[in-house]
């Protein structure tokens, strides 16, 4: 997915309104009002791209969150008790090897 460019959209804003300040007496009034609405369109796109990226960044911090929590406060738990009483076999080793390098 490609990420909408900030610095992209506000020069193409800027341009906009040097469009409808300075040209507004060449550019014909139907042109001007699709140039506007347009843009008024554009901006209302920019508006709902950046909340949905908040929320996908406050997505991702709880993800990541649940994931750390089943993997050290569960997972790691019960293989520590079952390491305790001895009762790790190699096919718990290689689960103990594969939970620990999701922690990176």
């Amino acid at each position: 997915m490609k990420g909408v460019n900030n610095l992209k959209h506000r020069k193409l804003l800027a341009i906009s309104l040097e469009i409808q300040g300075d040209a507004g007496n060449v550019i014909d009034a139907e042109m001007l009002y699709k140039v506007r609405t347009e843009f008024t369109d554009l901006n209302e796109l920019y508006r709902q791209y950046l909340e949905l990226l908040q929320q996908l960044e406050r997505l991702v911090r709880d993800y990541e969150s649940k994931e750390r929590t089943i993997r050290s406060e569960i997972l790691v738990r019960s293989l520590r008790k079952l390491a305790k009483n001895g009762q790790i076999g190699a096919g718990l080793r290689k689960i103990i090897i594969s939970l620990n390098s999701c922690a990176h």
